[in-house]
């Protein structure tokens, strides 16, 4: 009897005019991934045709936030069609009666927080002092989850220095749009090797090897400390200082390497392009520290950082 069943149903097929009608199975689980519901999400097919494209793309409900599910009623689901669109009327509407609808997300935890912030602070590297940097949390937000698409976290530091910072926001973008803002509090460490006093030394002395060595501290605790014997060896101290001291750039007089009015060439970096100019140097400046310069050409003044005697840099 069923091959019968079959034969006819094959014969009808060939009969000009003759179509058998859309099939709709609603399925009893579905898994979506945007943030609203179709018709295709939760029913099949028995043809692909233009109409059951046409169908399958209309939007039938929003979806459930990233790792919760919803549950639809199929019966409402089809009344909402009809209602709604020109839906022909002798489609054929099965399956099940109930549709559980799961939005799948990406779960983040403690540890995927500390290791954006590590690899935050690895990006920047090359714009710090060269320190053994880590973040210390006093306490992570629980897991939570977010849409799956395309991810992107910005970190961003409490202090525009990085160091110091007691605090990083983090914000996660998928395809684009904002889904979560959190805020780490906690402790930076930044260990690095800095230069210390091995004894009691007058202002005005001269610093030589046996009154000064290197020790690693912390660099967040610290405000300008010099980080390199050479830059203190043969410098005069510019007070007073006991043992144990950190040395810091303000305690050491170091002459500047270019001097108000002096012709400077500036070097700018621009988009991985490296040009030059010459400029006018508006006051003294010293090994890496920040002054003003009048760019010969244009007559405007920019900020530019003293990398060497007679050499400036910016970044635009």
């Amino acid at each position: 009897m069923k091959r019968v069943t079959l034969l006819i149903s094959a014969f009808l097929c060939l009969l000009p005019g003759v179509t058998l009608a859309l099939e709709i199975t609603f399925s009893p689980l579905a898994e979506i991934r945007s943030s609203y519901i179709t018709l295709g999400d939760v029913a099949e097919f028995n043809e692909d045709s233009a109409l059951a494209m046409a169908l399958g793309s209309k939007e039938i409900a929003p979806a459930p936030k990233a790792g919760e599910s919803v549950t639809l009623n199929s019966e409402e689901v089809r009344s909402t069609l009809v209602a709604n669109f020109p839906v022909p009327t002798d489609l054929t509407w099965k399956g099940a009666n109930t549709i559980v609808v799961e939005r799948k997300g990406i779960i983040i935890g403690p540890d995927e927080i500390a290791a954006k912030i590590a690899e935050y602070l690895e990006e920047r590297g090359d714009d710090l002092p060269v320190a053994e940097y880590s973040f210390i949390s006093r306490e992570l937000p629980l897991p939570f989850i977010i849409p799956e698409g395309e991810l992107e976290v910005d970190v961003i530091p409490a202090d525009p220095s990085v160091i110091g910072s007691r605090r990083f926001s983090l914000v996660y973008k998928v395809d684009g749009r904002t889904v979560k803002n959190i805020s780490i509090r906690g402790n930076l460490e930044a260990l690095a090797s800095v230069a210390i006093l091995t004894q009691n030394v007058k202002r005005g002395a001269i610093l030589h090897p046996d009154m000064v060595e290197l020790q690693t501290k912390d660099l967040s605790q610290l405000r300008d400390p010099c980080t390199d014997l050479r830059e203190v060896l043969g410098k005069k101290l510019t007070r007073s200082l006991r043992s144990g001291t950190v040395l810091d750039i303000s305690s050491i007089d170091i002459p500047p390497v270019i001097q108000k009015g002096q012709l400077v060439k500036i070097l700018i970096n621009h988009n991985g392009m490296h040009l030059s100019a010459t400029g006018i140097s508006s006051m003294n400046g010293k090994q890496d520290q920040i002054i003003r310069v009048m760019n010969s050409s244009s007559h405007k003044m920019i900020f530019c950082k003293v990398i060497a005697p007679g050499l400036v840099e910016v970044h635009i």
